[in-house]
């Protein structure tokens, strides 16, 4: 036995075993993947939270830098505000240098890129240096100022933003969210502190300073408002302390003070009223509630980002230990599980050898020659040539017995088919045969009954009659055609090609609705003329019968390149692109008729156009109409036509004339058919 040949065993090993490592070299990768991503968790916390740390500290130090700043643009002559804020530049400088360095190191929140925000305090930017000199100079503008730290402050808070991105994972993520806003409001809350600070120290507050404060205070308010059942913790505690501060209120009672302040001085005499830009607030207590305000909500930001790191660092940890001890157990399941499997494999191995061999001697020998008999007519007692298979009541046993029976049913099978072949086909032609005889009988009849009425209602219903045998006579034609025999209409000479449309158009149920519109002067063979004229007759009455009554159907025929094409369009519904397919495989491959093969609602006329196309050699397609129905093409080849002009006749011999009240004329009845 060759040893590299495949067998049923190792085909069995393979199915256990691809599948099995697949899995445990999957679940590994799986759990490298997690066990790297908890890494990368772990090391983005821990280097968050240094840059986290630094940042915060430089935006402490240019809120104070800037708070320092409005006050001395209000009062520029304050020469202990002056040595403050040199001092606090200096120290903001230091934060800058210390948060830079820092930055330098950990990348864009880990990813390569420098890390947003930072730029504004990179040793090349003249930002912050440029915005102290217009400060010194004297001509700078409070609100324009306080524009400007605000924006060097969020490029700060765009920083912290992008260390915490790396922990915004499951758990974390709500915490992270929270301290953002938590972030906000208390900028938003320094921001007003400057603001008013620098109003103060200016002696009054204008329109604008007082909308832009009205809106500060409002914002960080409802911020505070929306997150205060949320927060839990330390957090939870230090909002708690600082809502219960002195500070806190008092601050909060002297911007509601500003803020409700009457907005109008009333004019004395002819003077008019202006806007109040007073404030009854003194610098010494505003001082006292906001120098200890602001750092209590800045705790609070501190322990909300406390909390968000420390979540995630839990949850990476959490990480690592779970995809360690799913990867131990993972491995134990899986090599549990293949060990019983390659067992169970040898068991089912002798038995499905026993079964193949037993298979393959059936249905390599006996089964092809009980067949073959079977189809030439010989007696095959199944019972007696095919022997039982057993091999016991399981899986494998059933399949032995499906076997078994599909064996005794092919045969059953091919005994059937030969029988059913052989009659079935005499039987078909028979019938079809006798029934056109008798529609010729009845043709004749009508002819005589016609040619001696005189009576216009009596001839016009005996037409009508003439119309319905026609047609029937064109239904047993398609019994004789579907049998494999020829037609029995026969055609001598060539006929003119609008005859044969008119003829084929007479042959159609609906034939009124059928218009004609063009025909080329070209005769058809007189040996396609009945075929053709059935061909044509069977498309146009697919048309009238797939279309709504009372619609038009358009006959057009015209000269192409090879032939004569035939095109007749109607406005039904159409087909799907699946009927469309099916059809044109119908038409292309000219098949047997066999009716087990018919769908449900067969559509006979179809395999009658393709048997009678592919004796002619005529090309018929059907497609989409531009008008929502269906367009069927016939192509007529050149070797079936004679396109020299022809002298008229007169009377000119026509298969039929298809307007009602006209007298129909049969090939049959003047001897061509």
């Amino acid at each position: 036995m060759d040893e590299n040949r495949p067998t049923i065993r190792r085909q069995l090993t393979r199915i256990v075993l691809i599948p099995s490592i697949s899995f445990l070299a999957l679940w590994a990768a799986m759990a490298a993947v997690e066990t790297y991503q908890a890494g990368s968790l772990l090391l983005s916390v821990t280097q968050g939270r240094d840059g986290i740390s630094a940042f915060d500290r430089l935006a402490e130090d240019l809120r104070t830098e800037r708070r320092l700043t409005q006050i001395h643009l209000g009062d520029s002559e304050d020469t202990q505000v002056r040595r403050a804020l040199k001092a606090q530049r200096a120290q903001t400088d230091a934060s800058a240098d210390r948060a830079h360095d820092l930055a330098s190191d950990l990348g864009a929140g880990l990813q390569g890129d420098p890390l947003p925000g930072i730029r504004a305090f990179a040793p090349g930017s003249d930002r912050l240096s440029g915005l102290r000199s217009t400060v010194d100079g004297g001509a700078a503008d409070r609100s324009v100022t306080l524009t400007a730290y605000s924006e060097l402050i969020e490029e700060t808070t765009e920083a912290t933003g992008a260390l915490l991105q790396p922990l915004e994972q499951g758990a974390s993520l709500p915490e992270a969210e929270q301290a953002r806003r938590l972030a906000t409001a208390h900028e938003q809350f320094s921001r007003s502190d400057a603001l008013l600070a620098g109003s103060i120290a200016a002696g009054g507050m204008d329109y604008q300073e007082t909308a832009h404060f009205t809106y500060l205070t409002a914002s960080y308010r409802d911020i505070l408002a929306d997150t205060s059942d949320g927060l839990s913790g330390r957090t939870r505690d230090r909002h708690a302390a600082l809502a219960a501060s002195d500070a806190w209120r008092a601050a909060e009672r002297l911007s509601r003070s500003v803020v409700t302040r009457p907005p109008v001085s009333e004019g004395t005499g002819d003077q008019p009223a202006i806007w109040n830009s007073e404030i009854d607030v003194s610098a010494q207590e505003w001082n006292q509630a906001a120098t200890a305000a602001v750092p209590a909500m800045g705790r609070m930001v501190a322990a909300q980002r406390d909390r968000t790191v420390e979540t995630a660092w839990n949850a990476a940890v959490r990480r690592l230990a779970v995809g360690a001890a799913g990867g131990v157990l993972t491995l134990a399941a899986g090599v549990t599980a293949i060990v019983a499997a390659t067992r169970s494999s040898r068991r089912l191995t002798g038995r499905l050898r026993r079964l193949r061999d037993d298979a393959l001697s059936l249905a390599g020998t006996k089964l092809p020659a009980i067949t073959a008999r079977a189809r030439a007519g010989s007696s095959v007692d199944v019972s007696t040539e095919l022997p039982r298979l057993d091999y016991g009541g399981d899986e494998l046993g059933q399949v032995a017995d499906a076997f078994e029976t599909a064996q005794r049913t092919a045969v059953g099978a091919a005994v059937k088919e030969a029988e059913i072949r052989r009659g079935a086909n005499r039987v078909f032609l028979g019938i079809a045969y006798r029934n056109q005889a008798l529609v010729q009988r009845q043709l004749r009849v009508l002819d005589e009954i016609e040619a001696e009425e005189e009576d216009p209602r009596a001839l016009r219903r005996l037409f009508t009659l003439d119309h319905l045998a026609t047609r029937a006579r064109r239904y047993a034609d398609n019994l004789i055609i579907l049998g494999g025999a020829g037609s029995a209409r026969r055609w001598r000479e060539p006929l003119p090609l609008a005859d044969v449309l008119r003829g084929a158009i007479t042959e159609t149920e609906d034939y009124e609705r059928v218009r004609l519109t063009s025909a080329p002067r070209a005769r058809l063979s007189g040996a396609a003329v009945a075929d053709v004229v059935h061909l044509l007759a069977e498309l146009i009455e697919n048309a009238t019968q797939f279309s709504p009554a009372g619609s038009p159907v358009h006959v057009n025929c015209g000269r192409v390149n090879g032939g004569v094409a035939v095109e007749v369009e109607d406005r039904g519904l159409g087909l799907t692109e699946q009927g469309y397919a099916e059809a044109a495989r119908v038409l292309s491959e000219s098949p047997e008729f066999d009716v087990m093969a018919l769908p449900e609602e067969p559509r006979l006329g179809l395999f009658v156009v393709a048997r009678l196309a592919a004796r002619h050699s005529v090309a018929v397609r059907l497609r989409p109409s531009p008008y929502g129905g269906t367009s069927a093409t016939a192509v007529i080849p050149d070797q079936l036509l004679e396109w020299a002009p022809a002298a008229p006749e007169a009377p000119r011999a026509a298969l039929v004339e298809h307007r009602a009240g006209a007298c129909d004329a049969h090939g049959e009845r003047d001897g061509r058919g």
